[in-house]
């Protein structure tokens, strides 16, 4: 036998050395600028979020400010009150001292306008507006014709020296509860300042970020120039669908190389700009590096064929010669050309004498029937005529036409769930098989599918009903003789059944299977050993104002722990389940969407505790956990923690800040003083029960509040009664007592005297002072 192998082997090694070196060559290089490119995307990703942090802590800080400036006295009354400038309004005058007050405070603020749609006119702090002359009406009718009460703009606006300066607006509808705007505060930033203070900031890392509106146009950048034209289409949707990415594109002549990050919130881009050829001029070197080496290797490796070739034919020669002895006849020399063609025909003919043995095996085909089934579960069908065939040929006991399928869980006592016998297991659910399909026998033609997805499955054939109702209330009958079966067979263990829709096609079984899924799903609500069906959740839902009832009882829980009526907020948590247990008019979607509704209630309750500065990852775990939930009662249980665990915040978020919670009340308190003041609304505003903030303000003021409003009040009253000629009924209602009443009794018991008695004694005083000339 000639030896023709060994030519190819020293050929096939020379080919196979060359493609190698080749293939490490690229490898590197791909390696080189991935790693590269991930660690510019990393670097620009940082650079990016830290941006948007700090603009969106600067907009947050206006977006404080434009509330409070909404929940001014005088900014409220602008916008509800005509404005006859004839007659005096004070507070007209106010606001625009306190738009004027805010825009000198603050560096990057350009200018503040109050819109007041029963003037049709904005006042600022240089006066008022009509609304047909506005220079910015575009925005502002804008903002007024859709919904939501507050929105960002950004836009270029001519400046007193007729200059065109960037902006960004930020609009907020006043009064904030008002579905109707009957007014819009409006704020405008200096870009180009704001843009200075963020790169001020950190100036090492934030030097090239540019920030984009929507539509692709630049907002701020430190060199508008180099951008010299917007982004294409195709650019700012790949922008729009993703969150964040990279692209690369051309900019002024020269590609770049383009990270981005969208804020979700108001839209806003976020982008670093960096020369492609300088970022991966390294990759470049790398490759020239990699094919010396390359060629190195090769000559190495052309010195090596030779060994190797020779070395690794041994083998061949020994596998030739095994064959021959195992062989009784030799094959005819005409029939292969080298070395590996008699291996071949030499396999072949042991393939051929083997198949004699293999065709005992053939009735092994279990498997491949079971495999068949579960093609049709997962909707693996592509070929309706090739699937009846091969049910036909696998004699499944199926019709092509009609089918329910129905998901069942087993549900097995804690000892045998924890025991190390996997054979017990086994054992039970072969017992649970052996019902199924005597019962499927009894019911007509199905097919039973075990352990698929850890449960068992169960496709029926319907083709003999006329109606879904029918077919649906047969295979229910199905379900509950086999849950009393293994009942009655297994003590201790339970099934639970979900049931699927009815479909007509093969193609369409997925479909019921998932549909069984998803009724199987309600088992948390219904319990162990139910049988449900996605046909009576679909038909059985819950009215709308039972959904509004459970809404209301979730509410009212939300506010008792607020207020820190915890065991208030237990009890009506307990009552709400004990409803849904005794509830059969609302279906399980409708309890399930109760429960969500319910959890996410507490997770905001948790987030507006924890404020924008924490991570989210406790929200998180409660929502895995409550979707792993599975009866009501460890739901109850698990309701339990999450309550306590929030009071607990609750209780040492005010432990740490009483004093704080005092002082902000009491300096509140000086400036709303002339407004009706309550212990309870005060009590709202920071989240405390009524009684408890009483007890507080006299622990940290020295005073209770009814005593420290009359004080403050009364003060201001003397003022009044010193330096004006108001009379007594216009000074009780400017000082906040708003009866004359009212003024007298503070004033009988702060002085022991009448307001009108302490004018007088001020007055005398003033007129026997040795200083005063008639």
């Amino acid at each position: 036998m000639k030896r023709s192998v060994y030519i190819r082997l020293l050929l096939h090694l020379t080919v196979a050395v060359v493609l190698i070196t080749c293939l490490i060559g690229a490898l590197v290089y791909r390696y080189t600028t991935a790693m590269l490119k991930e660690e510019i995307i990393g670097a620009n990703g940082e650079l990016l979020l830290q941006t948007s942090k700090i603009v969106d802590q600067s907009l947050s800080e206006v977006q404080q400010i434009a509330t409070s400036l909404a929940l001014n006295p005088d900014v409220v009354k602008s916008v509800w009150l005509p404005w006859n400038l004839e007659e005096e309004y004070r507070f007209l005058k106010s606001a625009s001292d306190l738009f004027a007050t805010r825009i000198n405070s603050s560096n990057y603020m350009h200018s503040i306008y109050l819109y007041s749609s029963v003037n049709g006119k904005l006042i600022s702090s240089s006066g008022i507006t009509d609304r047909v002359d506005f220079s910015y009406r575009p925005v502002l009718e804008r903002f007024i014709d859709r919904p939501g009460t507050w929105a960002w703009e950004a836009a270029s606006v001519t400046g007193a020296s007729g200059e065109h300066e960037n902006v960004i607006s930020f609009l907020l509808s006043v009064p904030l509860n008002q579905s109707e705007k009957k007014g819009v505060l409006l704020i405008n930033l200096k870009e180009d300042v704001l843009y200075n203070a963020v790169v001020n900031t950190n100036n090492r890392k934030l030097g090239n970020v540019a920030i984009l509106n929507e539509e692709g146009k630049v907002l701020s950048y430190k060199d508008k120039s180099m951008i010299l034209e917007p982004f294409g289409q195709a650019d700012l949707d790949q922008i729009r669908d993703a969150k964040e990415g990279y692209f690369i594109e051309q900019i002024g002549g020269e590609k770049m190389f383009v990270s981005f990050m969208r804020n979700p919130s108001n839209g806003w881009i976020y982008i670093t700009l960096n020369p492609y050829g300088e970022l991966f001029k390294r990759s470049h070197e790398v490759i020239r590096i990699a094919l010396l080496i390359s060629l190195i290797g090769l000559a190495a490796g052309v010195l090596l064929m030779v060994y190797v070739s020779r070395r690794h034919y041994k083998p061949v020669r020994n596998m030739v010669q095994s064959l021959l002895a195992y062989m009784e006849k030799p094959l005819p020399k005409a029939k292969y050309g080298d070395e590996f063609g008699f291996i071949r025909d030499s396999i072949n003919r042991l393939q051929h004498e083997n198949d004699e043995f293999k065709t005992k095996f053939r009735g092994q085909e279990l498997v491949v029937r079971d495999h068949l089934l579960l093609n049709l579960l997962s909707g693996n069908v592509t070929d309706s005529d090739g699937m009846n065939g091969q049910m036909d040929y696998y004699r499944l006991d199926l019709e092509p036409n009609g089918f329910i399928v129905m998901v069942m869980r087993v549900h097995m006592p804690d000892p045998i769930l924890t025991a190390s016998d996997e054979q017990v297991r086994n054992m039970i659910h072969f017992h649970i098989r052996a019902v199924c399909e005597e019962a499927l026998g009894h019911y007509g033609k199905g097919a039973y599918v075990s352990r698929f997805h850890k449960r068992d499955v169960l496709i029926l054939n319907t083709s003999g009903t006329d109606s879904q109702e029918t077919a649906i209330e047969n295979v229910k009958e199905l379900a509950l003789r086999i849950k009393n079966e293994v009942a009655e067979q297994l003590e201790g263990i339970s099934v639970t059944f979900g049931i699927g829709g009815r479909y007509e096609q093969l193609s369409e079984i997925a479909l019921s299977y998932n549909e069984a899924n998803e009724a199987l799903l309600q088992e948390r609500i219904a319990g162990i050993g139910s049988i449900l069906s996605i046909h009576d959740m679909q038909v059985n839902r819950a009215s709308r104002n039972r959904f509004i009832a459970y809404r209301q009882t979730v509410d009212k829980l939300i506010g008792d722990l607020k207020s820190g009526r915890t065991d208030q907020a237990a009890e009506a948590k307990d009552e709400m389940i004990r409803q849904l247990e005794q509830d059969g008019q609302s279906g399980f979607s409708s309890k399930s969407m109760i429960l969500s509704y319910l959890v996410n209630a507490l997770v905001a309750v948790r987030i507006e505790l924890a404020g924008s500065e924490e991570p989210f990852e406790q929200e998180d775990r409660w929502h895995r956990e409550f979707a792993k939930l599975q009866t009501l009662e460890q739901i109850r249980l698990w309701l339990d923690g999450v309550l306590d665990a929030i009071d607990g915040e609750l209780e040492h978020k005010r432990g740490n800040k009483n004093a704080e919670v005092i002082n902000k009340l009491a300096a509140y308190i000086q400036e709303h003083y002339r407004e009706p003041l309550g212990l309870q609304m005060l009590a709202d505003m920071v989240y405390m029960n009524s009684q408890y903030l009483s007890k507080l303000f006299k622990e940290v003021t020295g005073s209770t509040f009814i005593d420290y409003l009359a004080e403050i009040r009364y003060r201001e009253a003397c003022r009044m009664l010193k330096e004006s000629n108001r009379n007594i009924i216009e000074i009780a209602e400017a000082t906040g007592f708003g009866q004359k009443q009212n003024l007298i009794r503070a004033f009988k018991k702060w002085s022991g005297l009448t307001p009108t008695e302490y004018r007088n004694r001020e007055v005398l005083g003033r007129l026997d002072s040795p200083g005063h000339t008639d």
